[in-house]
């Protein structure tokens, strides 16, 4: 339950951004859908990853092995965070490209508008890489409450964003909701994660 929880708060948190978006105009929808669709595909790896965890920490928990769940996480963010830096590579060089093969566009607004969405968000990758292994591992090591509160919190950022800063900044209130997000959402994720290893040893 607390997993569905968590994740349908992530969802209505990015209809609420959307229904903010509907208001920027054509182009700018087409940018932002193309834009969406590929951190799709540069995030999927993220996401696997934190399912990972969640089954790797939940059976080293019931083992007893804490040992492993502070290798596992370490490794994971390892990994993810070098997955991180090819997307971040990846977008600096051939966003462009990759919004084409999306739209079939050479609208120049459609082009920059999403390119620079990719730019800005992935820079910021390590942080929603660590948000999925640690909130999956806290969910695999039995705590329900944190990751919940988590997506709560991105509820409440998205939809701050999509009332007011949007209004003040158009566009890159929306591009600048999900870095913003992301660094409050794993403030109290880190936080327990650290407590909870502390706790079992």
């Amino acid at each position: 339950l607390s997993m569905a929880a968590m994740m349908s708060l992530v969802f209505f948190g990015t209809l609420s951004l959307q229904c903010a978006i509907n208001t920027f105009g054509r182009e700018i929808i087409v940018a932002h859908t193309a834009a969406r669709k590929i951190t799709e595909f540069f995030m999927l790896p993220l996401s696997v990853m934190g399912v990972t965890m969640a089954t790797y920490c939940g059976q080293n928990m019931g083992a007893g092995r804490v040992d492993r769940i502070r290798t596992g996480i370490r490794q994971a963010l390892f990994i993810a965070w070098g997955w991180s830096v090819g997307m971040m590579i990846l977008s600096y060089t051939a966003a462009p490209q990759m919004i084409y093969l999306v739209t079939g566009s050479h609208n120049r607004i459609v082009l920059d508008t999403a390119s620079m969405y990719l730019k800005v968000n992935t820079v910021f990758y390590f942080v929603p890489s660590a948000i999925s292994v640690f909130r999956n591992a806290l969910q695999g090591m039995g705590d329900h409450t944190t990751p919940v509160l988590s997506s709560f919190i991105e509820l409440a950022g998205k939809v701050a964003v999509a009332v007011i800063l949007t209004k003040i900044l158009k566009y890159w209130g929306i591009i600048a909701a999900e870095p913003i997000v992301w660094v409050l959402m794993v403030i109290p994720l880190a936080a327990r994660i650290r407590r909870v290893m502390e706790e079992r040893i």
